[in-house]
């Protein structure tokens, strides 16, 4: 008995796993776009504070609103676009060949008073932008 694996089986694995890649990246991608789209901004400090990192790399974001203005509202939207820009670029620097899962974290050291003084941003407290994103990407 003979089994004969020809190349056309290899390119086959090599298309699937850019797919895999492909829909990695688009994921992630989706996952910093909700998360900066629904993010507080005031100052712009919890906004910069997302950071996504493969999994098991631990560097962390915190920027404090202390002593920072507010940012007028035409540029509001301006630096969540400059935030999502950072982080999609970020994503786009992952190995995916040795990629084992990401994690977006935001430690913006006033997290608590957002999360108890929501009225004063624009956009979602931190436990719902959570909850948010746990149903949209489960």
């Amino acid at each position: 008995m003979q089994v004969t694996v020809a190349q056309s089986f290899f390119k086959k694995i090599a298309l699937l796993e850019e797919k895999v890649e492909q829909r990695v990246m688009e994921k992630a991608s989706d996952i910093v776009t909700d998360a900066v789209d629904q993010s507080p901004v005031h100052t712009g400090a919890f906004v910069e504070s997302w950071q996504i990192n493969p999994r098991g790399e631990r560097s962390r974001r915190a920027r404090s609103s202390a002593g920072r203005n507010p940012l007028p509202e035409g540029a509001k939207e301006a630096k969540r676009e400059t935030e999502k820009s950072r982080l999609l670029s970020r994503v786009a620097s992952f190995d995916f060949s040795t990629l084992d899962g990401f994690t977006l974290t935001n430690t913006a050291p006033h997290n608590e008073f957002i999360e108890e003084n929501p009225r004063v941003y624009t956009g979602l407290k931190p436990s719902e932008i959570q909850a948010y994103l746990r149903n949209e990407h489960g």
